[in-house]
């Protein structure tokens, strides 16, 4: 019998209920999905969860009540019914004897937390003023809970205070740990939330390396990383007097002495520092390697910095430094989003978003020398790719290379719109979206490979094959570790929010049906669940993969 393992927290705040619910160790992919389905649990159900314990258990909605939920066995799915139910989070551990529910009665992020077993048992204890739980362990659960974590097991009634006066909790911090801003202080929690010291003295900035985790207090810039046996958790101070902490790549920047907003870099992974001779945002800085350069020593090595000065919150002044200390200015209102030189190209150009306004702005590319052009106006500055054209709700999708760009698809949402596959063997864009269903194309290849196009290579936007002419926005799932393609719901009807639940084999290229009148689904490495809400059929359903 294969093991389900379950990812992060599932929750039931879920867009158009549609979430990737786990992983499963199987050997092969599957090329097909078996049908017809077999139905679990006959009812009008919506919006599919899972919750992981010894035995793994589906959560749902019903048709006929926004207030109450619905817990059953998938091994043997007899529902039952917790009342008042919102907002909520399912345990992931399946070790837990019963897998656990944290919930409000209201769709709160914070307020009166209350707490349910999947037999559907409620529990006295009930916590103000918290959050949904960050954490579990094989019997508890850990809640930030009116300034103070705490440790509960709400079938005993029982709770224990693990730290108090808490203004930040920073899960998955590094090897493990999960850091905890109390008093002023980070306190440590190893993955058994055991805490492994307090650390720092009125800490004031904290950001997460590939290795541990920088952090700014009154003594200045410090360090935080696992020990050599992974037991306990080393502090290191690398620079004293420090304010304005960034980090970008495998480079930090601030300002040291604070007073006198001196620039300095921090080279992460080898800690070596070097003060910066100029004025610059430290939040906004690209550190960027000379052609030939190695990349890890600003003394010895050439080095070209793009960066903001004079900024507000509508952007800054974008600035090219050279390594011979020589700048140009790139333009006003600008922002470093999608901002970018490739010193490494000869020549050497790169791109900036400039004249910001509303969050929207103008692309150019530059050479060396600063001299510009134009690309695309009114490109997104909070866009999942380059989007341009932006109208509040979509743009035309661009890729460019060197100082070309080209248009691959209309009418794409800022996100929730590529799929694709791990090889990067393909790739599924939903786009001319009408606000209510739009279009699912594929092509050959994927937008990092066209991104990546070097500028003296032939260069042209993908030729669109279309999928599906009418899918319901945000419907569509990469069907991953199942099969090589996509699912979606086709022919999607606003009104009752269902459609014909399709998948594509993109590399056999066929498409088949599963079923019609769907409303949501969830996708596992063996099988699809599905909900039809209405008629005859209505009901939780299963397809494997074969």
């Amino acid at each position: 019998m294969a093991v389900l393992l379950l990812p992060a927290l599932l929750g039931c705040n879920v867009v158009q209920g549609f979430q990737d619910a786990g992983d499963t160790l199987f050997p092969e992919q599957s090329t097909h999905l078996s049908t017809p389905a077999l139905r679990l649990v006959s009812g009008g159900y919506r919006s599919l969860a899972l919750a992981a314990g010894r035995e793994l258990s589906v959560l749902a909605r019903s048709t006929e009540s926004d207030t109450s939920l619905f817990v059953m066995r998938f091994a043997n799915p007899r529902p039952c019914e917790i009342p008042e139910v919102g907002r909520y989070v399912a345990s992931r551990n399946p070790n837990r004897a019963e897998a656990g529910i944290a919930y409000f009665r209201d769709d709160a992020a914070q307020g009166t937390l209350h707490f349910a077993d999947t037999s559907c048992r409620t529990f006295d204890l009930e916590l103000e003023d918290a959050r949904l739980p960050v954490g579990e362990t094989d019997t508890t659960i850990i809640v930030w809970a009116a300034g103070d974590l705490l440790e509960v097991a709400p079938e005993k009634g029982e709770r224990t205070k693990l730290a108090t006066g808490v203004t930040n909790v920073v899960t998955r911090a590094f090897s493990g740990r999960t850091l905890v801003l109390t008093e002023g202080r980070l306190e440590v929690f190893d993955g058994d939330w055991k805490s492994q010291g307090r650390f720092g003295e009125n800490v004031s900035g904290l950001l997460k390396t590939t290795s541990g985790a920088l952090y700014l207090d009154s003594t200045g810039v410090r360090r935080l990383s696992a020990g050599a046996d992974n037991r306990t958790t080393l502090d290191e101070l690398i620079e004293p007097d420090a304010c304005n902490l960034a980090l970008r790549g495998d480079w930090a920047t601030f300002h040291a002495p604070c007073a006198e907003q001196r620039l300095v870099a921090l080279h992460e992974p080898t800690g070596n520092l070097y003060p910066l001779p100029f004025q610059a945002d430290p939040y906004n800085i690209r550190i960027v390697p000379a052609r030939g350069s190695v990349g890890t020593d600003l003394t010895q090595e050439p080095y070209w910095f793009l960066f903001l000065r004079n900024t507000t919150d509508s952007g800054g002044t974008l600035v090219l430094r050279d390594p011979k200390g020589e700048e140009r200015i790139l333009g006003e209102s600008a922002v470093l989003t999608y901002s970018d030189f490739d010193a490494s190209a000869s020549p050497a150009f790169g791109h900036a978003l400039v004249n910001v306004v509303d969050r929207a702005g103008d692309y150019v590319y530059f050479d060396a020398e600063g001299q510009q052009r134009t690309l695309a106006h009114g490109v997104f500055t909070r866009g999942d790719r380059l989007l341009a054209d932006w109208n509040g709700a979509t743009g035309s999708l661009v890729v460019v290379s060197g100082d070309r760009l080209e248009v691959v698809a209309q009418g794409v949402p800022s996100s929730g719109f590529e799929f694709k596959d791990s090889s990067n063997a393909w790739t599924v864009l939903f786009h001319d979206w009408e606000g209510d269903r739009g279009r699912l194309s594929r092509f050959s290849g994927s937008l990092d490979a066209l991104y990546g196009t070097p500028p003296d290579a032939p260069f042209a936007a993908p030729v669109l094959q279309e999928v599906a002419p009418s899918v319901g926005p945000f419907t569509t799932v990469a069907l991953g570790a199942l099969l090589p393609g996509t699912s979606f719901l086709a022919d999607y009807d606003p009104e009752t929010a269902t459609g014909r639940l399709t998948y594509e084999n993109v590399e056999l290229r066929f498409q088949a049906v599963v079923d019609s009148g769907v409303s949501d689904y969830l996708v596992t490495a063996d099988y699809l669940m599905y909900t039809i809400p209405y008629g005859r059929d209505r009901g939780i359903w299963l397809a494997t993969g074969k």
